[in-house]
Order: structure tokens, then C-alpha cells, then sequence
């Protein structure tokens, strides 16, 4: 004859709430750690090996496949258990291209987040983020025979930006990759670039307005693509002080896809 126990939990007789360690649960599910050090595993999960995958330490600190406290050293431990398979991976994040999400993201952003060698994530500091009013202006342009602005200007503006062409559109068939600083003193500086084409005949380009308000990526044959500044208003410190626009020019197409990366403009 089959022998049926009845286990009551005094907690279910009163409410929906379930406490292990709690005579007086809050929520659905209510547990206190059985110890006080923070070590102490108030959660575990193991596979069918068993092999301990998920670990809630009483300290708050969590393990995912690191199931040593002497690990668990962070708020939240992962170890992938493999150098060959992803910690961690984030689908459909948002970028400085893709700006039409809702708010709660900030575009503005410059610090990269670093991972030294013992895993531990922090923001690295950078020059761009010392003043509150800077900003960025990443995105997909598309340069026309009509001057369009990149960015506005005011007074004391440093501005420095990277392009890159993503399909041959530029001179006969040609890409460019640019690395460009612009300041009223200066004018425009390019630190590094190269340009490549889809035929066997090479297409040279020169660059034409180094230093000047006015830069040319000026290819042999085809279209070229142009940068200037217009200083208009106030010169001194104004909000207003012009702008920096793009276009194209030549015998070749009459627009050009280009891609701005890692720009930032100092205030």
C-alpha cells in the first residue's frame, strides 16, 4: 500500500508568498542566507552533472559557472569556461548611426569600456569627455553637387572626425578613409588616410586645403569630396560662429555615401 505525505508549509497556508528561512515572506519568492559571512550561498543551481552553474552569495555577489567564492569577487562573476566561447554577448544595441530610438540614450558618450587581465570592466577616461557641452555627430551622410552641414560651430571648437566611404562612389570607383581635425586657427588637419578602387588602373588623389577652411579629396578622375567651413556671426567665443559643411565636385557621380566615426566636437 502506497504511503502519501502531506508536507504543509505554514507559509502557504496564509498567503501565495513562499519564505525558506522567512516566516514572513515579501514577495513570491522570499529566502534569508542560513549564515551571515558574506561567502555564504543564500542560491545555488547545479546541472545534471551536478556541476554548480549559478551561485547568490550572501554578500549580493553572483557566479555564473564560478561557483568559489574566492572568485566571486564582483557583483557579478561569469566565467564562460571556455576562451573560445563568448562571456557575454548583447543582441540589437543601439549606435551613434541609428539615432531615431527612444530617450533614455545618450549619443554624447565617449568613454570606452576596458576589461584589464584579471576581467574587471571600467570606463576609460578620455580627453572628450572634460567639458559637458560636447558632442558628437556620427552618422551616414550623403554628400550632393550642394553644400549640407555636418555640424555647426561655435567659438572654441575643436573638432575631429573619421570618414570612411562604403561603397566605390567616390572618384572612378574608389574608397576613402580619412582621419580629419578642423580648428579656426588651423584649419583642417588630416593625420591619416588611404583610398583604394575596384580596377586594375589606380586612381590618384592628392589633398588639397591643408590648413585652410577649405578641404579637397581631390581623385585624378571621378568625383571628389570637399569639407568647408563657413565663419560667419561672432568669431569670439558666440555660439554661433558658422558651420562645417560637405558636398561633392568632378565629372564623376553626383553623390557620395560617406561614414562619420569617432567624432566629437569640443564644446
Amino acid at each position: 500500500m502506497k504511503k502519501i505525505l502531506f508536507i504543509i508549509f505554514p507559509s502557504l497556508l496564509f498567503s501565495q508568498n513562499v519564505g525558506i528561512n522567512n516566516n514572513s515572506p515579501s514577495a513570491t519568492l522570499d529566502i534569508i542566507s542560513s549564515n551571515n559571512t558574506p561567502a555564504t550561498k543564500a542560491f545555488r543551481i547545479s546541472n545534471s552533472t551536478p556541476t554548480e552553474i549559478f551561485t547568490v552569495q550572501n554578500d549580493g555577489n553572483i557566479g555564473i559557472n564560478s561557483a568559489s567564492s574566492s572568485a566571486n569577487t564582483a557583483q557579478l562573476n561569469i566565467n564562460s569556461g571556455a576562451a573560445t566561447k563568448s562571456v557575454l554577448k548583447l543582441n540589437n544595441l543601439s549606435n551613434t548611426k541609428d539615432r531615431n530610438i527612444s530617450s533614455g540614450v545618450s549619443y554624447n558618450q565617449f568613454s570606452n569600456l576596458v576589461v584589464d587581465n584579471n576581467g574587471n570592466v571600467f570606463k576609460q577616461f578620455d580627453i572628450r569627455t572634460i567639458s559637458a557641452s560636447a558632442s558628437t555627430f556620427d552618422g551616414s551622410y550623403t554628400a550632393t553637387t550642394t553644400n549640407a552641414i555636418l555640424t555647426n560651430l561655435s567659438g572654441g571648437n575643436i573638432i575631429r572626425f573619421q570618414i570612411l566611404t562604403p561603397d566605390f562612389s567616390l572618384g572612378n570607383g574608389d574608397i576613402l578613409y580619412a582621419d580629419i581635425t578642423w580648428t579656426r586657427n588651423a584649419g583642417f588637419i588630416v593625420s591619416n588616410y588611404g583610398y583604394d578602387n575596384s580596377s586594375p588602373t589606380l586612381n590618384p588623389m592628392t589633398i588639397n586645403g591643408t590648413g585652410t577652411n577649405t578641404l579637397t579629396f581631390n581623385f585624378q578622375n571621378g568625383t571628389n569630396l570637399i569639407f568647408s567651413v563657413n565663419l560667419t556671426g561672432s568669431i569670439g567665443a558666440g555660439s554661433n560662429m558658422g558651420s562645417l559643411g560637405y558636398s561633392v565636385s568632378g565629372t564623376g557621380a553626383t553623390s557620395a555615401v560617406f561614414n562619420v566615426y569617432y567624432s566629437f566636437k569640443s564644446r
